[in-house]
């Protein structure tokens, strides 16, 4: 039982100490945006085109390497076409670090910033170091991406 509420209080440090450096306003909003960043990655991974769209608003922007795409169908058309986690060449794992992502919320919107690290599973080296940054937003009681750049790791 000792052990028990020991990693109990170490996980209630670790939640606050998480939360504090992201800003979050609340314990649901920090697990809620932790999770896109999870999904994302997961998409990423796995290849999953449907699972990442999941993630855009309807009206979701996303610029990367000077060029823009407007909308979830042109949004969809980057990932398929353009983002190099998804080319099936590249067989990579991609995650954010827990000291990598930062958000504030305000509402129903939020600022967001995290670093996607991709790495070689047969290497284990990180082969793309990258980061998504903007704002998301409350679609239907979810967090979706809504005006989103992708750009050069600042943390």
């Amino acid at each position: 039982m000792q052990r028990f509420l020991g990693a109990l209080g170490a996980i209630a440090i670790c939640t606050s100490l998480a939360m504090a450096a992201s800003e979050a306003s609340s314990p649901v909003d920090f697990m809620d945006l932790h999770q896109v960043e999870i999904t994302f990655h997961t998409a990423a991974s796995t290849k999953n085109v449907d699972m990442m769209m999941s993630l855009f608003a309807d009206d979701a922007t996303l610029s990367a390497g000077g060029r823009s795409w407007v909308g979830k169908d042109q949004v969809r058309s980057y990932f398929t076409n353009v983002a190099g986690s998804f080319q099936p060449q590249n067989v990579w794992v991609a995650y954010t670090p827990a000291h990598r992502i930062k958000f504030n919320v305000n509402g129903n919107r939020a600022t967001l910033y995290f670093e996607c690290l991709y790495v070689d599973p047969d290497t284990d080296a990180v082969v793309v170091k990258r980061a998504l940054f903007g704002t998301v937003k409350k679609v239907n009681g979810d967090w979706m991406f809504w005006h989103m750049e992708g750009g050069v790791a600042t943390l």
